[in-house]
């Protein structure tokens, strides 16, 4: 009986982990010549570990890394709370987008949904980045502006969250040319987050049929000027 119920309990578990996974947000950090893409919650100091949740993803991310006109892939190893990377040089931008199975959302008469998160970061919010990813988030050039666009196209009325390196969030709304501009006045890390639903329906590169797609795509950007910053609150018990 015991055995029985521990063995519903976990399945529980694992159905209620995939359904909240695109809950989450995956965001890069670089420093040292080391990058590490992290996936949990910026905000709430929360990472994901291996063993655990850190291990739902379809293997290692690989991690495209520009500096000038070069363009690099480099291949990471799964840490413990995070995908490692060496990087070489110093990057203009760094980008990664993971690959997790097909969400099941059969028992409430929903097809299937692909999730897809990715992260960016940048060296400097002073140099344009060119979108690469379906959904991205880039600076545009001008102080504290960013821009979103899906698919070659800006997109107005997105909602973009900006974690501050103590965790604060604001939230603002895009404009019809798909900018929006961020007062930064702490130094430290930032995360700003955009998501974006398709419900197009498309398949997979192995196949798989889904009638939903969730994008959730973030920024990181440190700034060494500014007003010193709390330190991000204590991590979740457990993590």
């Amino acid at each position: 009986m015991k055995s029985s119920l521990h063995s519903l309990l976990t399945a529980a578990v694992l159905i209620t982990g995939a359904a909240n996974a695109n809950a989450h947000q995956m965001w890069l950090e670089n420093a040292g010549g080391q990058a590490r893409l992290h996936f949990g919650e910026f905000n709430d100091n929360l990472r994901e570990t291996s063993p655990g949740r850190l291990d739902s993803f379809k293997g290692v991310p690989t991690l495209d890394q520009h500096t000038g006109a070069v363009a690099q892939r480099l291949q990471g190893q799964l840490g413990k709370d995070s995908f490692n990377y060496s990087v070489a040089g110093t990057p203009d931008t760094l980008f990664a987008a993971a690959t997790h199975p097909l969400i099941d959302r059969s028992k409430r008469n929903l097809p299937a949904m692909y999730w897809q998160p990715s992260a960016r970061w940048v060296a400097s919010l002073a140099q344009p980045v060119a979108p690469t990813a379906p959904l991205d988030l880039v600076p545009t050039g001008k102080p504290g502006e960013l821009k979103v666009v899906y698919k070659g196209t800006p997109v107005a009325k997105a909602k973009v969250q900006l974690a501050a390196p103590s965790g604060w969030t604001r939230e603002v709304e895009t404009g019809e040319d798909g900018t929006v501009t961020f007062v930064t006045p702490w130094k430290g890390q930032y995360v700003a987050e955009v998501k974006h639903t398709d419900k197009t329906e498309g398949t997979t590169a192995q196949g798989e049929k889904y009638g939903e797609a969730s994008y959730v795509t973030t920024l990181t950007f440190v700034l060494a000027d500014g007003m010193a910053s709390p330190a991000l609150p204590e991590p979740p018990k457990g993590h």
